[in-house]
């Protein structure tokens, strides 16, 4: 046929299954892309003096007061926890950012 492809049949991309490898309590600076939106994206943060970039955030998860992320980096598979942080002294609220877990990633192709 004139103007047609041929067809490929593309190999399953395979879906990651996450293992927490140890629970942390490890504070963060975050640099998101749109610092004055109402959901920035995180971009990348910086942990221990070091700074880790975001490759992808595999999943959100929302929960009373706090928000979850699920992140792939260049230095492996965290758990970042953003939550409120109240000032003892002024009783104001802030925004706190920390890595709450360390994962490992493991391939899972599924069977057709």
């Amino acid at each position: 046929m004139r103007g047609s492809s041929p067809v490929h049949k593309s190999e399953p991309l395979p879906e990651l299954l996450f293992v927490e490898r140890a629970v942390v309590a490890d504070p963060v600076s975050v640099e998101v892309d749109r610092p004055a939106a109402v959901h920035p994206r995180v971009t990348g943060f910086w942990r221990n003096g070091e700074y880790v970039h975001v490759v992808k955030i595999v999943e959100t998860r929302y929960e009373a007061g706090e928000r979850f992320y699920r992140i792939v980096t260049d230095h492996g598979c965290v758990d970042v926890r953003r939550y409120r942080r109240i000032d003892p002294r002024s009783l104001r609220s802030s925004a706190a950012w920390e890595v709450c877990a360390e994962l490992d990633a493991i391939e899972a192709f599924r069977s057709t």
